[in-house]
């Protein structure tokens, strides 16, 4: 047993130099390779900088349209909203409008004056007139 470990130990010195001497080789190869790798990305983004810078420029132009679209879809909300508060207050007034003609209507057919109003026929149909107009005729007449 003593012999076969003194042969490895013969053995092992005169391959571990060898061994490393691989490894070594093996370590440049792998080094040299990845020093191309690092080359090709840099020259890559080389070849790429010009092209991004005109994309930056491309982009500021395109800005410039999209800051003009956002202003009039802001001013064509603004319209809208005011539109829309128009539309509003035009119903509210015709609805307030829709209940005055309701009140005279249904006072005209039960024949009863409205208040503020004087009915008097005039050849043969009934007028309504408001109070300030009779003021108004009595100081011409």
């Amino acid at each position: 047993m003593d012999a076969l470990i003194h042969d490895l130990a013969v053995v092992s010195r005169e391959i571990l130099p060898i061994l490393g001497a691989l490894v070594l080789v093996f370590l440049c190869v792998l080094l040299k390779k990845c020093w191309k790798l690092i080359d090709g990305i840099t020259d890559t983004v080389t070849k790429l900088d010009p092209t991004l810078r005109k994309m930056d420029d491309s982009i500021a132009k395109v800005q410039a349209p999209l800051d003009t679209v956002v202003k009039y879809s802001n001013t064509l909300n603004d319209v809208h909203d005011k539109v829309m508060d128009g539309f509003s207050r035009a119903a509210e007034n015709a609805g307030e409008t829709t209940g005055k003609l309701k009140e005279y209507v249904s006072a005209h057919l039960t024949k009863e004056e409205p208040a503020g109003f004087d009915v008097f026929e005039e050849d043969g149909a009934d007028v309504l007139m408001d109070e300030r107009e009779e003021k108004e005729e009595e100081t011409h007449v």
